[in-house]
């Protein structure tokens, strides 16, 4: 029994691809590829962003309370900016780079299954 095997991609494509997938492991760091769906993970380290926010805000209360039990609650805001506001806008950065660049990752992988289906094709 003879079988008509579709044409297999252009072995050209998969070479190109395998080094963009090796790029973007590199570019995407803490993103797992093919372990479990990027927009999990996204989600996941969103979720870990918010706890980065909320307790450092936590603990700035902690010490606007404290500063102001002494009858100094200026300076327990400056000491809780100077501490506290560096963690909160880098963990809001990174999240921020890193859905942007999970973003662009996405784009790429989807041109590259149209370009694969469109050479499957002809």
């Amino acid at each position: 029994m003879t079988e008509h095997a579709s044409p297999g991609p252009e072995p050209r494509l998969d070479a190109e691809w395998l080094d963009r997938e090796h790029y973007w492991r590199r570019k995407l760091g803490r993103i797992r590829l093919g372990v479990e769906p990027v927009e999990e993970q996204l989600a996941k380290y969103r979720r870990v962003t918010w706890m980065l926010t909320a307790v450092p805000l936590g603990l700035s209360m902690m010490f606007v309370g404290l500063f102001s039990a002494f009858a100094r609650p200026d300076v327990g805001i400056v000491s809780a900016l100077v501490l506290f506001l560096p963690v909160i806008v880098v963990a809001w950065i990174d999240y921020g780079l890193l859905s942007r660049r999970v973003a662009c990752y996405l784009t790429e992988v989807e041109e590259h299954r149209k370009r694969r289906a469109n050479s499957g094709r002809t």
